[in-house]
């Protein structure tokens, strides 16, 4: 399931010309708002330093602005309408893939996930 996502991401985001990292960081700026560099990094599990890259480049890219020496983020109108069609390409990348894995791996794969992500 794991790999099913990550190849879902890699397909949208080369799609949308965007590279992987960039796709996170626009979903998860769709997700939480303005958000700091270091919460982004936190976020990405990135250095503030990968992570205000990847701000800057959606910041060149008009998806995103920026507010120095801050470091808070958000996005832009067209950040927040590529980041939507990023939402739903991946959700439809998603159901394709897993429709093609059988229901007792599916179940296996969510409870073993939820054991992983979630605290007890």
């Amino acid at each position: 399931m794991v790999r099913a996502l990550d190849r879902a991401v890699l397909e949208v985001a080369r799609r949308l010309d965007l590279r992987p990292m960039e796709l996170y960081a626009l979903l998860l700026l769709r997700a939480g708002g303005r958000l700091t560099t270091a919460a982004l990094a936190d976020q990405l599990a990135a250095s503030s330093s990968q992570a205000k890259q990847l701000a800057l480049r959606l910041c060149a890219r008009g998806m995103a602005d920026r507010e120095s020496p801050s470091g808070r983020t958000e996005l832009t109108p067209l950040g927040a309408a590529v980041a939507d069609s990023a939402e739903r390409e991946l959700r439809d990348a998603m159901h394709e893939r897993m429709s093609r894995i059988d229901d007792t791996s599916r179940i296996h794969g969510r409870e073993t996930l939820a054991e992983l992500t979630l605290p007890a």
